[in-house]
């Protein structure tokens, strides 16, 4: 190579390193932002978050209240109205994939019987339609009972009466394997009363479709 295309050629990589170092930086990103926002609950019934870190913290308590975490030792802003679109605009695809709510059924029996009561008996249709719905396989079904009788006996009343409501789901056609069947006898009052107390709505079975 002549000593007149070396020199040429090596102006130019220098050229090309001065222009390199020229070019502007690429700007920073911009600083990560968590929001936080209070749906209604399925229900229907009041409900309210607290959102805490090193800054501080503030408790939502109103539907559609959001507030916005910088840092994690910058406070919570104060609470705010997000309208709809822009909580939909923001958390549209993970509210797409959440699971639902699972639905809750409670059927009552009569004092010292496994056998469903009239207004138990009208509620299978509806919890069956509900599987079908939801397309269910995990459908969980707990018999309770008073405070009559010992612990035992009441643990095994309330086996008698979730197996009961489990043979009745099957026969319309629910794979049993779906199905979980257990008692907590009177160990999980809905209405805490003294022992020997007659009380119908503890004698009942939960039936839990997720």
């Amino acid at each position: 190579m002549s000593q007149r295309w070396f020199t040429i050629g090596l102006v130019m990589l220098l050229l090309a390193a001065g222009c390199r170092k020229k070019m502007p930086a690429p700007p920073p990103p911009p600083a990560g932002q968590n929001v936080f926002v209070l749906l209604p609950s399925e229900s229907g019934k009041p409900s309210s978050i607290t959102v805490s870190n090193a800054g501080g913290s503030q408790t939502l308590t109103e539907s559609y209240q959001a507030v916005r975490v910088e840092r994690a030792d910058s406070a919570p802003t104060a609470p705010s109205a997000m309208d709809k679109t822009e909580v939909q605009r923001i958390f549209g695809p993970a509210l797409e994939v959440l699971p639902a709510a699972e639905v809750v059924f409670t059927l009552y029996f009569d004092e010292d019987r496994d056998v469903l009561n009239e207004r138990a008996m009208a509620q299978i249709p509806e919890i069956f339609k509900t599987i079908q719905e939801r397309h269910s396989t995990d459908v969980s079904i707990t018999g309770h009972t008073d405070t009559v009788g010992s612990h035992e006996v009441n643990y095994q009343l309330g086996l008698r009466r979730a197996q009961r409501v489990a043979e009745m789901l099957a026969a319309r056609g629910l794979d049993v394997s779906h199905m979980s069947v257990a008692s907590h006898g009177d160990a999980d009052l809905l209405v805490q009363t003294p022992r020997g107390v007659s009380e119908e709505r503890n004698r009942r079975v939960e039936v839990i479709v997720r």
